[in-house]
């Protein structure tokens, strides 16, 4: 028994070692799929990945499916099992392994003898070994390519000196309106269609303000910084529209807060027109500033319902 024994824990080192081989094989394949589809995804979603903490993923999840597989119960009587059923010994093994004194000794050295005489059959490797090096390329791959960014607009050393100048205005203008720092944060991060949205947003309150009359420091300075954010605005949709970017241009801040007043004066809370209360130099800060030539402006507000 002891030779059949010693046999049988060899057979079932060997089957076990197979076991754990194919199962990391197997899962590494399933990882690097879906390493692939993961950094396929970042690529077009424009984040980026920490490299570290991703190739650690794609070898723990193998190595953890190893250990398991090793870990799972295997006895000898197990082995001479599946030895059984693998040379098909009509249980000899396992029968031998089992029975005690007296016809134990005739029967394990039978055992013994058909298992020398058996030819253990090649191991073969799961399909899936077979296909984890396309897998690997393949993320190498994906790995190597660079992300598809808008067009025109990474690496152009016209954009990003640009962009880089209206970062320096815009971070001035920090302490004027959150939204201008706000602004910054966005193109520095290299979002300038969100830092755009965000300057003619707060373009056009300083506008609003302008016409209210109400805003901190005099209209000299509201009309210098909506000329500032004006300037801002229009250097970044031209750069935008440069580098092939789609820039939605959105109506003139002064028409725009014109118009949110007329629409409150139509819903029932008419107010005087806040533009007749500025002096003469405002008001005519406020027309250079309007999209059409201030000899249309008594055209205008008749057409609102407000006479000059």
């Amino acid at each position: 028994m002891d030779e059949l024994l010693h046999k049988l824990s060899a057979q079932r080192r060997r089957i076990k070692g197979a076991r754990v081989a194919d199962a990391a094989f197997r899962w590494a394949f399933y990882a690097s799929v879906a390493a692939c589809l993961t950094v396929l995804i970042s690529k077009f979603a424009g984040f980026a990945l920490p490299t570290a903490l991703g190739a650690a993923a794609l070898a723990c999840l193998p190595a953890a499916m190893a250990i398991r597989e090793w870990a799972r119960a295997f006895s000898i009587r197990d082995c001479a099992i599946h030895l059984d059923r693998l040379l098909g010994l009509d249980e000899r093994l396992s029968t031998a392994i089992e029975t005690g004194d007296g016809m134990g000794a005739a029967l394990r050295a039978d055992a013994t003898g058909a298992l020398n005489r058996s030819t253990l059959p090649r191991h073969a490797l799961p399909r899936e070994a077979k296909l984890l090096g396309g897998g690997l390329l393949l993320l190498a791959a994906l790995v190597a390519i660079p992300a598809p960014g808008p067009s025109g607009a990474k690496g152009d050393p016209v954009f990003e000196a640009a962009t880089a100048a209206e970062l320096a205005k815009l971070e001035s203008l920090a302490n004027v309106d959150i939204q201008f720092k706000e602004a910054a944060e966005a193109l520095k991060q290299g979002r300038p269609e969100e830092a755009l949205a965000l300057t003619e947003e707060a373009r056009r309150r300083l506008a609003e303000k302008l016409l209210e009359g109400n805003g901190s420091g005099s209209a000299a300075e509201l009309q210098r910084r909506l000329d500032d954010a004006t300037a801002i605005a229009a250097a970044l949709s031209a750069e935008l529209a440069r580098v092939g970017r789609t820039v939605h241009a959105p109506p003139p801040a002064v028409a725009q807060a014109k118009l949110a007043r007329q629409k409150s004066v139509e819903e029932g809370s008419p107010a005087a027109d806040p533009s007749a209360a500025l002096p003469p130099a405002s008001r005519a800060a406020v027309s250079q500033n309007v999209p059409w030539h201030p000899r249309y402006d008594p055209v205008i507000r008749r057409y609102f319902g407000r006479d000059p």
